[in-house]
């Protein structure tokens, strides 16, 4: 089996519970003990990721010195942004700008940076993101369990934007079922932009390809090819 796993990065929030907080130098040097530990074990089956939950979740200095550390060990940064309306408009209100130009400006967007959910965009913030090489991960059943909105999933793949399907943790979903994923993803597409929105061949290349190219593995793995590993 293959992972690429990170702690879930937190020292600020409202209801979160307070062991599930952590101070920023502490959550980052624990961060960067396990990365060192782990990443690029078992012949290169386990990756780490630098995990910040989102941008409400941590500081702009924690961001800051994660995204730093994170390049200098070769990791790749995996966060939440854009995922609902209220989220928005506190990133804004705390930050002074909207949270794709935020990430850009903390130099977190990018090849190496997968982007969770991303619902809530500006026109600007559309194209920053396009122009950036970062990888997207929509996950629909998530998305319609918490009413949080629908991604703009085809214009994303028409502008080049990789994007990838998942489930979101437990909480938000109910199950981790990829089948459930491919049928919820297509079905949320065809009731905002019509039917047929997202083929078949289109979200298995989602499912499969798109999730090797975000975690960087797609000269390994995603698609059956010769020379490829299983």
């Amino acid at each position: 089996m293959r992972a690429a796993v990170g702690k879930a990065m937190m020292e600020l929030g409202k209801g979160v519970p307070n062991g599930l907080k952590e101070p920023g130098k502490e959550s980052l040097l624990s961060s960067i003990d396990l990365a060192e530990a782990y990443h690029d074990t078992a012949r290169g089956r386990i990756k780490y990721v630098f995990s910040p939950r989102f941008l409400l979740s941590i500081s702009q200095e924690l961001l800051w010195e994660t995204v730093q550390e994170a390049r200098r060990l070769g990791c790749q940064i995996q966060t939440h942004a854009s995922e609902n309306q209220e989220e928005a408009l506190a990133v804004v209100e705390r930050t002074g700008m909207e949270s794709i130009r935020f990430l850009d400006q903390m130099q977190c967007l990018g090849s190496d940076v997968i982007l969770t959910h991303v619902i809530h965009l500006t026109a600007g913030e559309f194209n920053i993101l396009k122009d950036s090489d970062t990888h997207v991960v929509h996950c629909p059943s998530s998305n319609m369990k918490l009413g949080s909105g629908v991604a703009k999933v085809p214009k994303m793949l028409s502008e080049g934007i990789n994007v990838a399907l998942a489930s979101d943790g437990a909480p938000c979903n109910n199950n981790h079922s990829m089948f459930t994923e491919l049928r919820m993803a297509a079905q949320m597409q065809n009731l905002t932009v019509g039917p047929g929105a997202l083929p078949a061949l289109q979200l298995m290349y989602m499912a499969t390809r798109g999730g090797a190219s975000a975690m960087g593995l797609d000269h390994e793995i995603g698609s059956t090819e010769t020379g490829k590993k299983a």
